[in-house]
């Protein structure tokens, strides 16, 4: 049963060996608790007010049934405040900008290593980032070069455009509270004012709109 400290995760993913192995690796890590799996977005979707709920869900993009990025907006429906972050084979743009837009919070390829899946979730727990070294790059080449834009009136103050930048680097509310010595609720007040100003509900969306409308 999960604790105080600990962090209720689900896995829905089709691959019976790959879930397997996702089941291992959260069971045996401190601080994650494994709450449900299921091989479908449906049957995910059936447990929902069964099993005590999810702060992570973990999920292939490739389900019988609803795809991942279909299951994404239904989720949060379900439970607003749940972190989702597809776990898959594929790389290529289009999935990749289909998961951002939908509002994953992480995209993550399979043939990650177990450590790299574990430092990302706890990471994502943080409030940091969660993409794969090759998903960050693909998503930064995917992007306009701001010099290839209209110059575009930045919306954000110049403390909002420092905060944006480490937001985006992955740092935590209180990594960037601890470097430009303000308080914890500083910090947060203004990640608030940023996700208002561009129209963003986390930190993958966040990185898309400032990168691409040359904010930062």
């Amino acid at each position: 049963m999960p604790t105080e400290n600990t962090h209720t995760i689900w896995i829905v993913e089709d691959d019976p060996i790959f879930k397997e192995s996702l089941e291992d690796l959260i069971t045996m890590t401190d601080g994650f608790h494994l709450g449900h799996t299921a091989n479908s977005v449906e049957k995910a979707i059936q447990a929902f007010g069964i099993k005590e709920n999810p702060d992570i869900i973990l999920e292939d993009i490739g389900l019988p049934g609803l795809s991942g990025i279909e299951a994404i907006s239904i989720y949060k429906k379900l439970f607003p405040n749940v972190l989702i972050v597809i776990l898959t084979i594929f790389d290529d743009d289009e999935r990749v900008f289909e998961a951002i837009k939908a509002g994953a919070d992480g995209y993550l390829l399979k043939r990650a290593p177990g450590s790299e899946i574990i430092h990302n979730l706890q990471q994502l727990i943080q409030g940091g980032a969660t993409l794969s070294p090759p998903i960050a790059k693909k998503v930064m080449n995917m992007l306009v070069k701001p010099s290839q834009q209209k110059t575009i009136k930045n919306p954000l103050t110049k403390r909002e455009v420092i905060i944006t930048k480490y937001l985006v680097d992955g740092l935590t509310i209180n990594e960037i509270a601890d470097k430009l010595v303000i308080s914890k609720h500083t910090v947060d007040t203004h990640t608030k004012n940023i996700y208002k100003k561009l129209h963003v509900h986390n930190r993958s969306n966040l990185a898309t709109v400032a990168i691409k409308k040359g904010l930062i």
